[in-house]
């Protein structure tokens, strides 16, 4: 019988295979049952995890990551895309750029690029000291602070929180999500000029807006 999960170990992370077939519920269950029977093996540690094998939406991969963490010692520091090449080196490099005892901290610090096709998840506040690529996504149940450009996605506030915010030095973004709240027509609302200037994307009136960062914007904001 097909093994439903499968798991290689690389350092500093995981590559969890998947059945493309069966029903999502029943490959949840197997997953959770996988590392509940490998926990003592694997222990308390912080890595990097791919998921291969099937298309996952991202409800999905959120649901796995949190059927790893319930079953497990483990914590997921971020989830990256897949690719045989050079994989254990982006294991390395994604799980060492975050910096500081997570644990004891109220954000998360990721330190370089985010390039495409990676994507970047906390259940704090997320800082990124550098460049958010296009095709790259980052995700946080708090607020987002890009210290660098936003090319690609970001979504904070993810489990509905929009008190929440996304602070850029730049941006030319894909698209930004905060809540259930949404945009991506940036170019055609002309926000984007020759000289860059932080900025701040939070909801006001059940609307997202885009604002230069001033003293009075940051009164704006519900914190």
């Amino acid at each position: 019988m097909k093994n439903p999960v499968v798991i290689k170990n690389y350092p500093k992370g995981l590559s969890v295979i998947l059945d493309p077939d069966i029903p999502f519920d029943e490959l949840y269950l197997a997953l959770g049952k996988k590392f509940r029977e490998s926990s003592k093996f694997f222990g308390k540690t912080k890595l990097v995890i791919s998921f291969e094998g099937r298309e996952l939406m991202e409800e999905e991969e959120r649901l796995l990551v949190d059927a790893i963490a319930d079953n497990s010692e483990l914590t997921v520091l971020c989830t990256v895309g897949k690719g045989e090449s050079e994989k254990s080196q982006q294991y390395i490099k994604a799980g060492t750029r975050f910096i500081g005892d997570q644990d004891k901290m109220l954000s998360k610090f990721y330190k370089g690029p985010i390039r495409a096709s990676e994507v970047v998840e906390a259940d704090t506040d997320l800082i990124i000291l550098g460049d958010v690529n296009p095709g790259a996504e980052v995700i946080s149940e708090g607020n987002i602070i890009i210290l660098g450009t936003l090319y690609g996605t970001a979504r904070a506030g993810v489990k509905g929180n929009e008190s929440s915010f996304v602070v850029a030095l730049d941006l030319r973004p894909v698209k930004i999500c905060i809540g259930e709240k949404s945009m991506n027509i940036f170019a055609k609302r002309g926000l984007f000029k020759s000289k860059a200037n932080p900025k701040i994307v939070f909801v006001k009136d059940e609307e997202l807006l885009v604002e230069e960062i001033t003293s009075e914007t940051i009164d704006k904001l519900q914190i």
